[in-house]
């Protein structure tokens, strides 16, 4: 028994400082309850929320995602097109109108179909990304086209270890090569 002395002296001095430990965590968990218990008011609610660039909404308010007001703005915007188009055209051709409302809104899609390939896009790299994070990230956005080539391309080349963190910019429908050859190389 004297020869184990030091270790149960230890052990009992472990225990000791590890339910002091969590005695002190349970007392901080149940200070930052009781704050969060306290009700704030709604000028105090709005201020705390401004300050992390929130906003607050009532329970009963409609709140929509940004492709839902697209969507209902491109209605709207449809509505007041053919409400002027019937308008001004007799009511012998109410047709015409809407055969060319289609045709307006095709024109821009082709345009932004051919401008693609010189738009730059950002992306950032952070710390302990993957290959294939990397890969899904850029093919999202239109950076790279077909990914298994790429990460064919990229594995024959060893870059999995080899990929620097950073800001990087990228033409969509950028060369696979020319992709590797940044993301290898530090920003």
């Amino acid at each position: 028994m004297m020869k184990n002395r030091s270790f149960l002296m230890g052990l009992g001095i472990g225990i000791a400082a590890c339910a002091f430990i969590l005695k002190l965590a349970l007392i901080g968990q149940g200070v930052s309850e009781e704050n969060a218990m306290n009700d704030l008011s709604r000028t105090e609610l709005e201020e705390q929320a401004a300050t992390m660039n929130l906003k607050v909404y009532d329970a009963k308010d409609k709140v929509m995602t940004e492709e839902e007001w697209a969507k209902q703005k491109g209605a709207r915007e449809e509505k007041t097109e053919s409400g002027a188009g019937t308008a001004a055209e007799s009511p012998d051709k109410p047709n015409v109108p809407q055969n060319e409302a289609p045709d307006e809104p095709k024109q821009p899609t082709s345009e932004k179909k051919t401008e693609p390939s010189t738009e730059v896009v950002k992306y950032k790299v952070i710390q302990g990304a993957t290959l294939n994070d990397v890969a899904d990230h850029l093919t999202s956005l239109h950076v790279i086209q077909n990914v298994e080539a790429f990460l064919k391309e990229a594995n024959r080349q060893k870059i999995n270890r080899k990929i620097q963190t950073g800001t990087y910019e990228f033409k969509q429908n950028e060369s696979t090569d020319s992709i590797i050859k940044k993301i290898t190389s530090a920003p």
